[in-house]
């Protein structure tokens, strides 16, 4: 559980932290934030399961990266059998998604401090 855990707030870390040199001031990096982090979470598994949620919903909540993790943290503290395919693919896809954040925030960094 604990590199899932790991891996979620890297990205989400690394994502910010490019977002934040995007920007020109607190304000709207709060806003911004606020928009990115509530429409994750609405658009998760964290507050109904996948059973209840139909039609165009559903596919936003398929596309969200945070239904895997949930739904694979969930797994590993409610299942007795650990399905090893599925948690090696959300780890993949989690460090890839760490890798991106990283260097999309390492870039931005370089470049206002180089300006």
């Amino acid at each position: 559980m604990l590199p899932l855990i790991f891996l979620t707030a890297f990205f989400m870390s690394g994502l910010a932290y490019a977002i934040s040199l995007c920007l020109p001031n607190e304000a709207i990096y709060e806003t911004i934030m606020n928009l990115i982090v509530l429409s994750l979470f609405f658009t998760s598994t964290a507050l109904s399961p996948m059973d209840s949620i139909s039609g165009g919903l559903k596919i936003a909540v398929m596309i969200n990266p945070f239904t895997h993790i949930i739904n694979s943290l969930r797994s590993l503290l409610l299942v007795t059998s650990i399905d090893w395919q599925n948690l090696l693919l959300v780890t993949v896809v989690f460090i890839c998604l760490c890798s991106i954040s990283f260097v999309l925030a390492f870039r931005r960094l370089r470049k206002e401090t180089v300006n």
